[in-house]
């Protein structure tokens, strides 16, 4: 085997965190967070489901769920589906509204924001608009008046 393949293997063959080196840590800082080997062994068999299940149960005694369900054993599976089911449908039907309440919903307008002129007096747009308005009228007025004057003056009415 080459040097590099018994380097590797060397350094897979630490523990998980002590696989490569750290800057700045002192043998001594490493060596007190190092676990021991006997810490990661297992002296005992392996719990199984069902023992695991029941130790876990008798410490939630006290839950009312857990009461409820020692009293009268657990739920068949069908019951587990249609709970499922019937939120799915809730669920469904809850999109569907919100999609809905999206495409009828009515749009407001935006109102128009005044920029500048936090504290000025408002404008009054509308004199221009008379003021022309007025003058167009005067001078009709004037032209009607002076065309009366003109055609009596030529003996033409």
């Amino acid at each position: 085997m080459t040097a590099t393949g018994t380097r590797v293997r060397s350094v897979l063959a630490e523990p998980r965190g002590r696989r490569f080196s750290r800057p700045g840590a002192t043998p001594a800082r490493l060596a007190a967070q190092r676990p021991r080997r006997d810490q990661h062994t297992r002296t005992t068999a392996p719990e199984s489901y069902e023992a695991r299940r029941a130790r876990l149960l008798r410490q939630m005694d006290d839950n009312p769920r857990v009461a409820h369900m020692l009293e009268n054993g657990e739920l068949p599976h069908w019951m587990h589906v249609a709970r499922q089911r019937r939120e799915q449908a809730g669920r469904e039907a809850r999109e569907t509204e919100q999609v809905r309440a999206k495409v009828h919903a009515p749009v407001e307008p935006v109102p128009r924001t005044r920029r500048g002129r936090h504290r000025a007096p408002r404008r009054r747009k509308d004199w221009p608009a008379v003021a022309v308005s007025a003058t167009l009228l005067l001078g009709l007025a004037a032209a009607e008046t002076i065309g009366q004057g003109v055609f009596r003056a030529a003996g033409l009415l």
